[in-house]
């Protein structure tokens, strides 16, 4: 029958009102995914901002950690140069410029250990005639085991303030200092212009708790920050600051923002639009095909986009790769190829296929590629690619196998690895003839965590690696071995010309008209060390 031919048996036309709701519905659905990646776009953009200005705010921390250890340590050495025996002049002369109002430290004292005992040798802003408390004598001791300095909080009714103590456990010295927490938790350094679109709070030690929370720009009875976070920690003494964030305003561009809306208003006008049309095309015949060819052929291009435009240039490889979409249907399917550059001499590749069709397969296709794209370029091999790829996905959640030939090749001397999870085994075409590598497949993606073996050949000059999906190869009542021979008899007629003429060749040679499955194939001929 040819494709002009009406089928006998077949149905007339949907009616207008059914049309209509079918494509209202077709296009609400990309509105929603495109809103929906939209937005994510926007929010991992948000996410990746936040987490650069609380990396900046953290380097503020750190240089103002700094000033406070600085000093400790400069009165500790001129200590030690004074002796045992030494007055504290140098002491107090040199602790004054630190501290007082709006100064960095509100109190700071130096300390002799002789025997076991502490004695307070000097003390500038502080009253000398108290005495110390058994909880300071306690906690001066304690900075004697630090290799830095020690940090701890004091709480006496309503103040609140942080004590700094450091010790030098061959003189006998140590330095204690405190200062205050601010009333309104606001400090001189978290009005630094790192902060200046974000919300903070700053925890002193590694749990962010209210009775922890040392600064912070909100009421503390709103505390945790809602909504998009950002933590790390800061080295802080003996201990860490820990610094929650989110931001005061959307941190992007304003486009950024507003696209989601703008897709989605801009879907749904499309849908009226989309709707109206197809309801008045479907009173004629011609029109109804002629509306299923504009959907196949944007199916195709939505597919396509997902693929590479171009194949990367890798110096002594001739790469050429195709997809060609299944014969019937608009939904398009999950088959894709791929293939980097990695550090040094080494390349990457991946050929792979998910079950099924239609928008999620797609999606776990987009989500197959970029994550396995990302773990080749983490430098992690074939094997613990796939390894690491299985545990992301799962068949009872997403519906989908995916099947997969992952390899890391070097482009200097041939050398490649190959690792598979479920998927036809690559042909290696060279003059020696034609031959299928044993590869060891492992289970598909999705059926579990799992392991896998590698493959590793040498290519010999001229020689070509063929990767494909299981659609070359596969006839409706035909086993599966026959097409493998047919595919190897077929490449091995065109291995003489140009990579792209060999892929086109065996794929138009084994490609039959009415074909329904999707089809990628990638060949990577390595011509020799240069």
């Amino acid at each position: 029958m040819s494709p002009g031919e009406p089928h006998r048996g077949r149905a007339g036309p949907r009616r207008p009102t059914t049309v209509a709701a079918l494509l209202a519905i077709v296009c609400l659905l990309l509105t929603g995914v495109a809103t929906w990646a939209a937005a994510r776009v926007d929010e991992n953009t948000e996410n990746r901002l936040l987490d650069v200005q609380t990396k900046q705010a953290a380097t503020v921390l750190s240089t103002a950690i700094m000033l406070i250890q600085e000093p400790l340590s400069t009165a500790l050495t001129v200590q030690k140069l004074s002796g045992p025996d030494g007055n504290a002049t140098s002491f107090v002369n040199l602790m004054s410029a630190y501290v007082g109002k709006d100064k960095l430290f509100e109190s700071a004292s130096l300390w002799f250990r002789k025997d076991g005992e502490l004695t307070r040798l000097a003390e500038v802003g502080g009253t000398s005639s108290a005495p110390p408390s058994d909880s300071t004598l306690t906690y001066l001791r304690q900075a004697f085991q630090s290799k830095s300095y020690t940090v701890r909080r004091v709480t006496a009714g309503s103040r609140s303030s942080i004590g700094y103590a450091m010790a030098d456990p061959a003189t006998g010295f140590v330095v204690y200092a405190d200062r205050s927490i601010p009333a309104d938790r606001r400090a001189p350094v978290d009005r630094d212009s790192a902060f200046a679109q974000l919300h903070y709070a700053i925890y002193l030690g590694p749990k962010a708790s209210l009775p922890a929370l040392s600064t912070t720009d909100v009421a503390p009875s709103t505390l945790p920050l809602r909504g998009t976070t950002s933590r790390m920690t800061v080295p802080f003494g003996d201990t860490v600051l820990t610094l929650v964030t989110s931001p005061r305003t959307h941190l992007g561009a304003s486009l950024s923002r507003r696209l989601p809306v703008l897709l989605l208003l801009g879907g749904l006008l499309l849908t009226a639009i989309a709707s109206s049309a197809g309801y008045q095309l479907t009173r004629r015949r011609q029109a109804v095909e002629a509306m299923y060819g504009q959907q196949r052929e944007l199916s195709e291009r939505l597919q396509r986009a997902l693929l590479p435009r171009s194949n990367p240039a890798i110096p002594n490889m001739d790469i050429a790769a195709e997809y060609v979409a299944g014969a019937h249907g608009v939904d398009i399917g999950g088959d894709w190829y791929s293939i980097i550059g990695l550090e040094g001499d080494r390349f990457g590749f991946v050929v792979g296929d998910v079950s099924g069709r239609g928008i999620d397969a797609v999606a776990t296709m987009a989500r197959a590629r970029f994550t396995i794209r990302a773990y080749l370029v983490d430098g992690h091999s074939p094997a613990e690619v796939l390894a690491r790829c299985s545990r992301q996905f799962d068949i009872r959640e997403d519906g989908h196998l995916t099947t997969a030939v992952v390899g890391v090749g070097n482009w200097r001397t041939g050398e490649v690895t190959i690792s598979n999870a479920g998927h036809p085994a690559p042909l290696v075409l060279g003059s020696s003839g034609a031959h299928f590598v044993e590869t060891h497949p492992g289970w598909p993606l999705g059926i579990g965590a799992t392991t896998y073996e590698s493959t590793s050949i040498t290519m010999a000059p001229g020689a070509t690696l063929f990767c494909f999906t299981d659609g070359l190869v596969e006839r409706r009542g035909e086993d599966i071995d026959t097409g493998m021979r047919r595919l190897a008899t077929t490449a091995r007629g065109a291995a003489a010309t140009s990579t792209e003429a060999l892929v086109l060749g065996t794929v138009d040679g084994l490609r039959t008209e009415d074909a329904s499955d999707d089809v990628a194939v990638l060949a990577m001929r390595w011509c020799g060390e240069r």
